[in-house]
């Protein structure tokens, strides 16, 4: 805690705070310098207060201002000198001779207060201000000041309060001194003198003075009538009894307005009348009210001495007065004391003390001491009392039984030494007290000066000036909350890289006020990181896809994740407390219990079995577990295990095993081809098929040797780069010639599940035979299109002179036909024209291959413009509205892509229907590839009719419904077959059709 507990501050604050009262209570009741009272009252309160200024201010005659008697904080010479104005609402009123204490906040705006600024240069703000009020009315003010804001509580000004009536007291004691002189150096009488009829017969002048003032014409006139308030008062009945008993009679009255004044009387009886002498004593009697009102607040003072005792002794060491509490020692009461001589009536042990103190204060010499008596301890001091003349005629002595405070300073010592030891040493952390301005007083604890700031950095500092801003915007509303508002939290934050718990408490005064704020920092960094640590392993354990259990002892589940609770069929709360038998056999549990011996007598840390578990239904489920065995000194803890549902990888294993035999099946009858796998130095390590059978080759034999030990030497270094490349990840196929064959082979990268290459593969087919029909095959062609060009050219020739033979026919002889001639010849033309154009056709088919461009880069975005613009009159006579995509750049041929384009686009328009045609032109990415498609809206084609679209000159429509030679598709279908692409359409009557064609995607040239 770093401190005394508010309980143990408290109580020293109010023992020391009475003891300066009693301090200064004895200087009044001793009669000392009241001047010097004064500096030693402002001395203390500043003192004890903690405040920078404390004046006593006598008020002046005119009540607005009040000179300076006493201060600490002033300015030089202002003592006896200086003036201040005395504010309104602390100046004492005349109505108000006991005005209660004023606390200030704020001096510079606060009314009631006095100009106290103007003589000090401090520049002070908040304080305390009390009247210091006589049985006359007021007669000053005692205030005190700090030059820092600050909330006084009710016991400082209560403790101020105190010291002004002190003051008060000592204040009156020396006026009725001062007056009492005075008044004996003024006292005369007056005389006036009565005849039997109680006429004055004479007045003298001070009678006049007294009695008279107005000057009224007294002789001859009754005494009753002039005064007749005298009848009522003492006055009429003592004049009365001195006259009838002829005696002298002398006695005081007061006789009230307009006189107004106390007189004391001595009437002389005389047989012809009374004499009466008789002077002003108001001034005496209310001196002596006074001194009565005063002797009653001392003798209340000295009977009611806290906590101990107080007495007078005089020359002769005999008790003149005694109050409080006299000591338990002497065994008497107070009456029984008074008068006594010490020696008659104190123990002779503790008159052996007390007696020589006293003779020398007789001699004018104080003095204090402790005693000790009848197992009690007491703060003893004798003072000389003295006369006017500063003779010595008594002496004071003043004793307090401190015994409970010493014993309470005794526990405070050593509380304070606990404390402080415990806050010195409090552990990987500190400990710190702080006021309300946050400004630390303290600090202690292992960490100061380590990964906290040395104690002379802090101490003294406010708090928001030792630490980054960070750490103080997490520290300032906590710190605040305790001093201001009484509150107890705590925060984690981070300083210096570490991380801190902070908490913050007030400290309270014994009347329960907040006076500072106690904080408590400790290095949390540790566990900070172990709770992380738990809470990630805690996720982990939640999320894992593994099950996660653990078994006491007894075998009995006490911890088990969601996973684990989920694969068996079970919530986690079911199998808590559970046997393990509830999930495995006898064997699985014999198996585990092996393990475990092994486990302990050996390194092996997380043992790992596979069995079966038990679901909930009933069912199996094949496990993969692994276990460790925990520490033995907890048994709720025995063995955590980590299971893995294995169910898919048994699967694959058998799939795999069956696909294993199956491919082995396939490599070792691999039809009219081998197949292979090499490692990386190009050495196989499996090979099969019906090509080794073939050829006579053991497959032993091919196992476990490389390529440049099977080969000749030209055809291995042929193909090493291919098998390289595979063992790269590039694919590639070639051709070689061996053993009498023409071989077709692959080379491709061979990779794990986690796409690693391992192995490289090649795979090899005998196309000797294939490659022997196909170069009769592309003779064929060949020869095919010799002819079909061939014949397409000869035809040309009698068609040209049958067309033209018709024509002059037409021209010379048309007038001639009849009806029916001229439409045989209309047909003629027209059959002559029709196969004109499929003559070009079947030309134009034949050279696809042959008169082709080579396939490089194309922009079809470019071919499409260039087809829009050859068909813009139909686009326009059909009004068609066509739209297209970004199309891509494709490996062809532009001038071919632009007649197969042209035809689809063609086609769309004419097949439109009804309605203007609306055709879409697109293309999708798929794979190395381009999917390009022309969709229309218009009559579309019965699915049972698709195909024949493609065949040459196949019609699905007549001349008179739709023109054409029917070539058109056909000869897109080969364009697109010789760009390695497919053609196809999808369509329903009615929907509208969508021709579709695949071409390669462009590769980059370097």
């Amino acid at each position: 805690m770093g401190a005394s507990s508010p309980t143990d501050a408290d109580l020293h604050a109010r023992l020391r705070r009475q003891e300066i009262i009693t301090e200064l209570s004895q200087q009044a009741l001793a009669g000392t310098d009241i001047k010097r009272l004064y500096r030693d009252a402002t001395a203390a309160v500043a003192e004890t207060l903690d405040t920078e200024y404390c004046v006593v201010l006598e008020r002046l005659p005119d009540g607005t201002e009040g000179v300076c008697r006493a201060g600490v904080g002033c300015t030089a010479g202002a003592v006896g000198n200086a003036t201040v104005v005395l504010g309104r609402d602390s100046r004492p009123a005349e109505s108000s001779p006991a005005e209660e204490p004023v606390v200030v906040d704020d001096l510079r705006a606060d009314e009631r207060t006095n100009d106290s600024a103007s003589i000090t240069d401090l520049n002070i703000v908040s304080g305390i201000s009390v009247p210091i009020s006589t049985v006359d009315g007021p007669w000053g003010v005692l205030e005190t000041y700090a030059t820092e804001r600050r909330a006084f509580t009710e016991s400082d000004a209560d403790f101020v309060g105190r010291v002004a009536d002190v003051l008060a007291s000592a204040v009156e004691n020396e006026r009725a001194h001062a007056e009492r002189e005075e008044l004996f150096d003024r006292i005369s009488d007056a005389f006036f003198a009565l005849d039997e009829e109680w006429r004055f017969t004479y007045l003298n002048e001070r009678a006049h003075e007294l009695i008279n003032p107005d000057g009224r014409e007294l002789v001859g006139t009754e005494v009753w009538a002039e005064f007749p308030e005298a009848s009522e008062r003492a006055f009429k009945s003592k004049y009365e009894r001195a006259m009838s008993e002829q005696e002298t009679v002398s006695f005081e009255e007061y006789y009230p307005e307009p006189l107004d004044a106390w007189f004391e009387v001595r009437a002389y009886p005389s047989a012809t009348g009374l004499s009466v002498y008789f002077r002003d004593v108001t001034e005496r009697r209310v001196r002596e009210r006074e001194l009565e009102e005063s002797e009653r607040r001392y003798r209340t003072l000295v009977e009611h001495f806290p906590n101990g005792a107080v007495a007078l002794v005089d020359e002769d060491l005999c008790y003149q007065t005694v109050g409080g509490t006299p000591l338990e020692a002497a065994d008497a009461t107070v009456a029984e004391l008074e008068g006594e001589p010490l020696e008659a009536v104190l123990p002779p042990a503790l008159a052996t003390e007390l007696v020589p103190r006293y003779e020398a204060a007789l001699e004018g010499e104080a003095s204090a001491f402790e005693l000790s008596s009848s197992g009690r301890i007491y703060d003893m001091q004798t003072i000389p009392v003295r006369d006017d003349d500063g003779a010595v005629f008594g002496a004071i002595g003043m004793s307090q039984d401190i015994t409970e405070r010493r014993e309470y300073e005794r526990q405070l010592e050593e509380s304070e030494r606990r404390y402080r030891a415990l806050a010195q040493h409090f552990p990987n952390g500190a400990v710190g007290v702080y006021d309300r301005d946050l400004t630390y007083t303290l600090t202690e604890g292992a960490m100061v000066g380590e990964t906290l700031p040395p104690a002379d950095q802090v101490e003294g500092n406010r708090m928001p000036d030792v630490f980054p801003d960070e750490t103080v915007a997490d520290l300032e509303p906590l710190f605040r909350a305790a001093v201001e508002d009484g509150e107890t939290g705590s925060i984690e934050t981070e300083f210096g890289g570490r991380n801190w718990r902070v908490w913050a408490t007030p400290l309270r005064d014994g009347d329960g006020d907040i006076f500072a704020g106690l904080s408590f920092a400790q290095d949390v960094t540790e566990q900070v990181e172990r709770e992380n640590d738990l809470e990630r392993y805690e996720t982990i354990v939640e999320v894992v896809n593994d099950g996660v259990y653990v078994v006491d002892e007894d075998r009995r589940f006490t911890m088990v994740n969601e996973t684990y609770a989920e694969m068996l069929g079970y919530a986690p709360d079911e199998l808590v407390g559970t046997d393990a038998s509830a999930v495995v056999d006898d064997v699985v549990a014999g198996q585990v219990a092996e393990l475990e011996a092994a486990t302990a007598a050996s390194d092996v840390e997380w043992p790992s079995i596979e069995a079966e578990l038990r679901t909930a239904d009933g069912e199996t489920l094949p496990v993969e577990g692994t276990f460790a065995m925990l520490p033995e000194d907890d048994s709720r803890w025995h063995r955590v295990g980590i299971v893995r549902d294995i169910s898919e990888r048994k699967a694959r294993e058998r799939r795999l095993e069956e696909s294993e035999r199956r491919y082995r099946t396939l490599v070792e009858n691999f039809p009219e081809g081998a197949v292979g796998l090499f490692d990386e130095e190009l050495a196989y390590t499996a090979v099969g098929g019906q090509l080794l059978d073939e050829v006579g080759i053991a497959r032993e034999d091919r196992v476990g040797s490389s390529i440049d030990e099977l080969h000749p030497d030209h055809l291995a270094d042929e193909i090493e780069p291919y098998f390289h490349a595979a063992l790269d990840g590039e694919a590639n196929s070639f051709e070689v010639e061996r053993y009498d064959r023409h071989l077709y082979a692959h080379t491709l990268p061979v990779r794990n599940g986690d796409d690693e290459i391992f192995a490289g593969m090649v795979v090899v087919q005998d196309v000797t035979e294939r490659r022997e029909y196909q170069r009769k095959l592309e003779e064929s062609n060949e020869r095919l299109e010799q002819f079909a060009y061939a014949a397409s050219h000869d035809l040309q020739e009698p068609l040209r002179m049958v067309t033209s033979y018709l024509t002059l026919l037409e021209n010379r002889y048309g007038d001639a036909f009849d009806e029916d001639g001229e439409e045989f010849l209309a047909y003629a033309v027209d059959g002559a024209e029709r196969m004109r154009e499929m003559i070009d056709g079947l030309l134009e088919y034949s050279r696809v291959e042959t008169q082709g461009a080579p396939l490089e880069p194309t922009d079809l975005n470019a071919v499409f413009e260039n087809v829009r613009e050859d068909l813009q009159i139909q686009i326009e006579e059909n009004d068609a509205e066509i739209t297209v995509d970004d199309l891509p750049r494709v490996e062809g041929d532009a001038s071919q892509l632009r007649q197969v384009l042209q035809n689809l686009l063609s086609n769309a328009i004419t097949y439109s229907g009804d309605e203007p045609a609306r055709v879409h032109v697109g293309a999708d990415r798929r794979d190395d590839e381009w999917v390009i498609s022309v969709r229309d809206e218009g009559i579309g084609i019965d699915p049972a009719d698709q195909d024949r679209v493609f065949t040459i000159f196949d019609r699905l429509h007549s001349r008179e419904e739709y023109e054409g030679t029917g070539i058109g598709l056909a000869l897109s279908e080969r364009i697109v077959e010789r760009h390695g692409g497919e053609i196809w359409v999808d369509s329903e009557p009615g929907e509208g059709a969508t021709f579709s064609l695949t071409l390669p995607a462009a590769q980059e040239r370097e």
